[in-house]
Order: structure tokens, then sequence, then C-alpha cells
């Protein structure tokens, strides 16, 4: 009997090593050097950026939110705005950014630019496009009638607090109130995408235009919104497209080309058999439709930006197009503006009396630069410092204040940050408080 048993021998079951350079060795070695890799980098190395960062310079880990005063916060509920971000700007009394082509305005989730051509039509003279106000949709065997709420007419004289439409040619005239809820009556107008002073309707422009007011259910009823109606269309059938947002109305002939309207999420009014509240998709092909549209800018293109600065800024400009084609009481008229430059037969020219500053407009790769140079700022002070009631002088002082220096020295161009300069105006030099007869609905910033 051999007593000399060796205990360190292989159980008979268990799995032997597997050789160095075998599959399942790689395998599994791929595995653990992946898992290890995983938590350095997605755990453990983030945390370490994320900490350190709040423990260091949290403002600027946080999005560098700045409050009103100018100062850094990491609360959402004191920000105004991000020193990173551009934001629209548009009274007289702040210096206004370059143009965004980022969304709708400066929008950070949709960062981006135009991607046009320097020889593009549109990105020279801007698109226009027809807006549907209301769509009056009812089965063929009814008729168009009155809605509670719309009422159509021409516009035969407006106040401070009332306005008087024809509904029939001038025979009869209908005079309403406009809504005393609302804190400033004479910003209820949409005429061509713009809101305007109400009272600007009773200028020789307006008088006569075709309208649309909307009433609310009170007794007697008071206006609500004033819609300045560019076109109303009618077609025995029609077609929706729900993902273009889109309704073609075919012509009365077959030679007659059709008319495409925009059905935009929130502006759009659908009536059906009568009955408002109504959806897009309510309306169906077979349906005959009665459509009150308006004529709005789609986009404005460096030929109106142009025009926008050398009127905001004072600037002399030489247009080959007559001024008055598409300027009124309340200034640029920018949908008639593209219009006619597109309906030119020669190319338009609009010649300033001094070169303007690219970035004046022109948006950045992003759109969302918060800078503008220091030549758009320069042309920009004299506005500023009349609509703030200081010297220009002064604003010099705020401009260079809040003018940035190219990284390093040498790494870019210098620029000056809207946002910041903006808010050191408002902080040193107020805007005067608008006289009680005036609108107050000046933007802050945000």
């Amino acid at each position: 009997m051999n007593n000399n048993t060796n205990n360190s021998e292989t159980p008979v079951n268990a799995r032997p090593p597997e050789p160095a350079g075998s599959f399942l060795h790689h395998l599994w070695a791929s595995v653990a050097f992946t898992v290890t890799l995983g938590i350095v980098c997605c755990v453990v190395y983030p945390a370490i950026v994320y900490f350190l960062s709040q423990a260091i310079f949290p403002a600027k880990a946080n999005g560098s939110l700045v409050k009103k005063d100018g100062t850094y916060t990491t609360k959402d509920e004191e920000a105004v705005g991000s020193y990173l971000l551009g934001q629209s700007f548009s009274l007289p009394g702040y210096f206004h950014p370059r143009p965004s082509a980022a969304g709708s305005g400066y929008d950070p989730t949709g960062s981006g630019g135009s991607n046009l051509g320097p020889l593009s039509a549109k990105l020279v003279h801007g698109t226009f496009k027809n807006m549907a106000l209301t769509v009056f949709a009812f089965d063929k065997k009814h008729s168009l009638a009155p809605v509670n709420g719309r009422v159509q007419g021409a516009i035969a004289g407006v106040t401070g607090t009332t306005v008087t439409i024809s509904t029939d040619g001038g025979k009869t005239k209908q005079t309403f109130t406009l809504d005393p809820s609302v804190a400033d009556p004479n910003t209820i107008v949409n005429s061509r995408g713009r809101t305007i002073h109400a009272t600007t309707l009773g200028a020789p422009t307006h008088a006569g235009a075709s309208v649309e007011l909307m009433l609310n259910d009170k007794t007697p009823p008071v206006v609500t919104a004033i819609n300045v109606i560019d076109q109303e269309t009618d077609a025995a059938s029609n077609v929706i497209d729900p993902n273009a947002k889109t309704i073609t109305l075919p012509g009365a002939t077959a030679s007659d080309s059709s008319t495409v309207v925009n059905l935009l999420d929130g502006k759009t009014v659908y009536v059906v058999n009568g009955t408002a509240g109504a959806k897009m998709t309510d309306v169906t092909p077979d349906m005959a439709v009665h459509v009150v549209a308006s004529v709005v800018m789609d986009y404005d293109g460096i030929a109106d930006r142009v025009i926008h600065y050398c009127e905001d800024n004072s600037i002399d400009y030489k247009c080959s197009l007559p001024v008055t084609d598409f300027k009124d009481a309340d200034g640029i008229d920018d949908s008639k503006l593209n219009q006619e430059l597109s309906a030119a037969t020669d190319l338009p020219t609009i010649t300033p009396a001094q070169p303007i500053p690219a970035d004046a407009v022109t948006a950045s790769g992003s759109g969302l630069d918060p800078h503008i140079s220091p030549e758009n700022a320069e042309f920009q002070k004299v506005r500023v410092a009349a609509a703030r009631n200081i010297k220009p002088e002064q604003v010099e002082e705020l401009i260079a204040a809040h003018t940035d220096k190219p990284d390093l020295g040498i790494l870019g161009d210098p620029g000056v940050n809207v946002l910041m300069l903006n808010l050191a105006l408002d902080a040193k030099y107020p805007l005067p408080a608008p006289p009680a007869t005036q609108p107050t609905t000046a933007p802050a910033a945000k």
C-alpha cells in the first residue's frame, strides 16, 4: 500500500488554469481592464473634477451666472444671465448684441450658425411667409358665419382706449373698447409679425387697413387683440400638412398658383363649423376654408440688419429702394422690406455713409457670442448716452472697463461683453422713468 499520497494534487473536478496566451485569458483581462477604466474615467475622475471645481471656482463651474449688480452667483433665482452667453437687448438705452442664428434669439439649446453662403439670396434679402391668424373651416353644407369673439372690418379710427371699424364698406361703424386689464393696451396690435401701438392704426399708413378684432366674452365685449390682415383667402378644398404645419389652398383655376399658409402653434386660431377652440387636426381636406393671414418676416437678412443698424444709430445711408416703401410711423416694416428686396428686378443696393462693423450685421458661428467689437460699441454709444441723458464720454469709460482683451494677449480680438456693460449702465446711470402716458413695457435684462 502506497502511503506517499501527494495532497497537493489537483482535484479531479477542478478547472485547470488557462494558458497565458489563450482566448479566454485575453477576454477576462479585457473585461477587467474595461471595468477598471470605466470606474476611473466615469466615476472617480468626474467626481474629483466636480468637487475641486465646486470648491475652487464654483461660479464659473456653474455657468458663470451673474446677478443684476454684475457679480457672480450660483443661484438660478438671482441670475439675470450668463457672462458666457449673449442675450437680446432692443431698447435705445442698451447696447445691442450681434445678431444670433441660434433658434429664436439667443437660445443655448439651439447653438449654431445659419449655414447660408455669402451669395445666398436668403442671407442678403431675407425671407417672408404667410402666417395664418384665423382658419375658418366648415363642411360644404355650411357657410361662413360670424363667430363669437372674432370681428373683421376696416379701421375707421383709433384712440388710446377705443378702436372703431367699419364692417360694410363705411356705411356703418362699430366702436369697441380696448382691454383695460392689459398693462399697456397699446401693445396688443400685431402688424405683419410686429407688435406696434394701437394708436398707430389711426395714422394715414394704417387708416382703412383690414383688421380682425379678438373680443372677450364680457358685455359689452372688449378688444383683447387686433390683428392687421394682409390677405383673406377662400378655398373649396385644402391640403393640410401636420408635419410642416402648413395649409395649401389651391388656386381658383388650374392656371392659378396655390397659396401656402403657415399654421404656427399658439398663433393660429381654428374655428370649425362655427365653433372656436378647434385644433389643426380638426380641419380635413374635404372642408372649405376661409383663411385670415398676415405676411410676416421669416428671416431678416443682411440688408434688413444694415438698415436697422443705420436707423438705430443715426447713420446716414442710401438705398436704391424708396424708403417710404418699407418704412411707416413705427419704423421699418421688416416683412415689407423683405418683399420689396425679393421682388426687385435689379439687385437693390444699401450704402451706409460709414463702414459698419461686420459683427453688427452677422451672427457668430455659435450664434451665442456675448461680445461685440469695440468698433460696434463705439457706433452705439451716442444712442445709449442720449437715452440715459448722460455724456458719451461717460459711456466710453464703461465700455473700456468691460472690454475683454485677447487671451494671453495675442489670441483673438478684443470684445465688449454686452450683458456686463448693460448691467453696469443700469447700476451707474439708470434709464429715466418713462412718462406716465407712455407704454411701460421695457424688458429687463434676463
